[in-house]
């Protein structure tokens, strides 16, 4: 009985664990463009806001876009005054694309 009982006990400890885990929100890169060659638009770079940050920087390169990080965590990082409409700079928060502008 005491053996059944510690093991009903393991047995709940892992099933709320399991529950209480966070779901992975799947994000799909946009199809190509055409237009991106000549210009991003801003509509379009915002559909890389809630991916992760290796997959927004696959995405963009999936897509002939420029990449680069212009915040992660708060840490502002120097960049480039040139102006590009083919490039898109992110903000990284935890890991996660929260901002994008183009230029």
């Amino acid at each position: 009985m005491k053996r059944f009982l510690v093991v009903a006990f393991a047995s709940l400890a892992l099933i709320a664990c399991s529950s209480s885990e966070e779901t992975k929100t799947i994000v799909t890169c946009p199809a190509s463009d055409a237009a991106d060659a000549t210009a991003i638009a801003p509509e379009r770079a915002q559909l890389l806001i809630g991916f992760e940050e290796n997959d927004a920087e696959t995405c963009a390169a999936n897509l002939s876009w420029s990449y680069r990080v212009g915040s992660r965590d708060g840490e502002d990082y120097a960049l480039t005054a040139d102006y590009s409409l083919q490039r898109v700079t992110v903000t990284i928060k935890l890991g996660i694309v929260t901002a994008i502008t183009v230029g």
